[in-house]
């Protein structure tokens, strides 16, 4: 067995020792679980275990097809350089990366929102020797559940009212609620803060904007409530994995 592999077990055995359970559990939990895309990387960024949910996620059939690749032969250039960047920086001991608003390509094309997070992986002795990287399918609540939470005037404000500032306070005062009141219950039907979701619905924008009309990338900025293109440059790279300009083109 080489290090590389010694390393990946030990990431395993750090999981089900925290759970309290063998690695073969931890392995079969994240397995069967659809909504979640889980992995493990060893230090040098290589794949030592991933569930199927991960393997369909880049349209393959099977997790072995996963296993001792990097994220360079797996995903598009400009994603993969994204997410190198984020293993470096967990695996460095910078910290770990917690519900991270991230926009991924279906192996049909589809756009779908993800909560990704990783944490590193530390050995006996307190040293890194990987990460563990798990991404949860960002499902919206029906239209019904949106109405009955109260939540469907703010829903409306947001949507009709992109291009302005939108901050907790002002909305709170829409849904005639406290700020900490809107927080909690958007985080319970929404899976985000608000923050976060008014971020989702502007870069939603921004994507659609950018593939279905010819305005230039600064009116989409402008349009979608961000004073400056390259804040919306930023943040569109880092949910996306790719500048605006790339993503027009692909």
């Amino acid at each position: 067995m080489n290090e590389a592999v010694k390393k990946s077990v030990k990431c395993v055995d750090f999981i089900a020792k925290t759970l309290g359970v063998n690695n073969e559990v931890v392995e079969q939990i994240f397995r069967v679980i659809p909504d979640i895309v889980f992995c493990i990387k060893d230090r040098a960024q290589v794949y030592r275990s991933a569930n199927l949910a991960f393997a369909e996620r880049l349209g393959l059939s099977s997790e072995d097809e996963v296993i001792g690749k990097t994220a360079s032969q797996l995903f598009p250039a400009e994603l993969a350089e994204v997410y190198t960047i984020q293993d470096e920086e967990v695996l460095s001991g910078q910290g770990e990366i917690t519900n991270r608003l991230e926009l991924i390509s279906s192996k049909t094309g589809a756009l779908g929102w993800y909560l990704a997070s990783k944490f590193p992986l530390k050995d006996d002795a307190g040293e890194i020797t990987g990460l563990v990287s798990i991404s949860r399918d960002l499902q919206m609540p029906s239209e019904g559940d949106v109405t009955m939470s109260g939540l469907r005037r703010v829903v409306d404000h947001v949507h009709a009212h992109l291009d302005q500032e939108l901050t907790t306070a002002s909305l709170a005062k829409v849904a005639e609620v406290t700020p900490k009141q809107l927080e909690r219950r958007m985080k319970r039907f929404f899976k985000l803060g608000v923050a976060q979701y008014v971020r989702k619905l502007r870069i939603e924008k921004a994507a659609r904007l950018l593939r279905q009309t010819d305005k230039s990338i600064a009116e989409i900025a402008f349009e979608c409530g961000y004073s400056e293109q390259s804040s919306l440059t930023r943040q569109f790279k880092q949910a996306v994995g790719c500048p605006p300009g790339a993503y027009r083109k692909s």
